[in-house]
């Protein structure tokens, strides 16, 4: 009868204590809460949120807080006040600086090489491995992709004798003298292609003539490279060339007078005006986004066969001839996420992350209903079914040389509307010497860098 009455204590107590090993797993349970901030909002919250689901499904125990139209600043200004959510998302590229140079996010190099890390060469393609990195440090992993290709009309090109796009800078220059044509004042009718920045709206262009040259943002002493990479003095000398020869007849302040008229009288950019849809110019820089508008004449509704008259291929940039081995790219970013320096549970807050990043069925998904590639290498992150008037956009992507600068801590990108505005000033004429204009862009960017460090 003892030995009863002492099994029956053991067994209560072991049953009070299996209640509070309960209790205490519940509880830690119910406080393992990641809190994501996208700026997402209608549809793509909803697929967003959707893959959210799925792995707190695959994660049992683990919840995740989904808040969407949350911008970037409002993220930032969050994070670095101490209140912000675990995970957050930049909706592009040239913000990583923002959030990785201040120490917003964490960084995953130890992470990612961990038990439950990620070969990244492996999972994503090369631009995105190399565009999450700012500081040497990664401290991000990428989303879907921003594609900006080169866009010619077929139509256009073949009645001046060309089956295929240009595909060096010598090649651009001469299919654009035998496309211009000029009206009986001497204006220019019909453009071949426009090196000119501002012609639409991005703000971008700078960007672009440096990808097709192969020209460094920052050197391996982590400055600007503006002035030592003698490769922009060529972009911008070529850019200048290019005015004279196609549109000045040899004179460039012809010519730049006459492309500034042109550009002033361009058609919309939204809709069957676009000079690019009505002729007016035969080829262009672009994002992925505009060839379902391209396609359709007027909305961007991803459909089997284009419709519009303007009958457009797309591939990668023409480059410099010293720079062929990087033809059939274009620049390349990403969206971006990562982990705020605050985040109280980075473990899980990794697992989310991680899942999100390598989602294939939410990559298909957000490629289908926005025309984003994925930055995933798996076949099953592309949709089924894209026309195949699409598919260069993907030959882009993938290709090893397709890239977005490197990124550093200049605020907003501040380098990227320094170099346009450089741009700007010097095919107007307004800079004399692009050598010394290149040497102070690069000593203002280094004090915006040094300021922000």
């Amino acid at each position: 009868m003892m030995n009863k009455r002492l099994f029956a204590s053991f067994a209560v107590t072991a049953l009070v204590a299996a209640s509070m090993v309960a209790v205490s797993t519940s509880a830690e349970a119910a406080a393992r809460t990641v809190t994501v901030w996208s700026p997402y909002k209608g549809a793509n919250l909803d697929m967003w949120n959707a893959a959210i689901k799925r792995i707190e499904a695959d994660n049992p125990g683990l919840s995740v807080k989904s808040v969407g139209s949350i911008d970037m600043a409002k993220s930032l200004a969050a994070i670095n006040a101490g209140n912000g959510p675990d995970i957050s998302v930049s909706n592009g590229n040239g913000n990583l600086g923002w959030f990785c140079g201040t120490g917003a996010w964490q960084k995953l190099n130890t992470l990612i090489a961990g038990k439950n890390g990620i070969d990244m060469k492996s999972t994503f393609n090369a631009a995105s491995v190399a565009s999450s990195i700012s500081n040497n440090n990664r401290c991000a992993l990428p989303l879907y992709s921003e594609v900006f290709a080169f866009y010619w009309n077929k139509d256009a090109l073949a009645k001046a004798g060309y089956t295929t796009p240009p595909k060096t800078t010598t090649e651009l220059l001469a299919y654009s003298q035998k496309l211009t044509t000029f009206n009986s004042d001497g204006s220019i009718k019909t453009a071949g292609f426009l090196p000119w920045a501002g012609y639409y709206g991005f703000d971008m262009d700078s960007m672009w003539l440096g990808q097709m040259f192969g020209a460094k943002w920052y050197g391996g002493d982590r400055n600007s490279a503006f002035a030592s990479d003698p490769k922009w003095a060529k972009a911008f000398n070529w850019q200048k060339d290019f005015i004279a020869k196609v549109y000045g007849g040899g004179n460039f302040d012809k010519g730049s007078k006459l492309l500034t008229k042109f550009v002033a009288a361009r058609g919309g950019e939204w809709g069957t005006d676009h000079d690019f849809m009505t002729g007016r110019v035969a080829m262009k820089w672009d994002a992925n986004w505009m060839a379902p508008m391209f396609c359709t004449g007027d909305d961007w509704t991803m459909v089997e066969k284009c419709t519009s008259k303007v009958n457009f291929g797309i591939t990668g940039f023409p480059v410099s001839p010293d720079n062929v081995g990087a033809y059939g790219s274009g620049v390349v970013g990403q969206g971006q996420m990562g982990i705020s320096k605050g985040s109280k549970n980075v473990k899980d807050a990794w697992i989310v992350m991680k899942a999100l990043a390598t989602d294939t069925k939410l990559a298909a998904a957000w490629d289908a209903a926005n025309g984003a590639p994925s930055s995933l290498l798996a076949k099953a992150a592309r949709p089924v079914n894209q026309p195949t008037w699409y598919l260069p956009i993907y030959d882009v992507v993938n290709n090893p040389k397709s890239a977005y600068h490197v990124v550093k801590n200049t605020g907003e990108h501040l380098e990227e509307a320094l170099l346009q505005n450089l741009m700007a000033s010097w095919q107007a004429g307004d800079t004399a010497n692009i050598k010394s204009a290149l040497s102070d862009l690069a000593e203002k960017v280094n004090q915006i860098i040094s300021r922000n460090s």
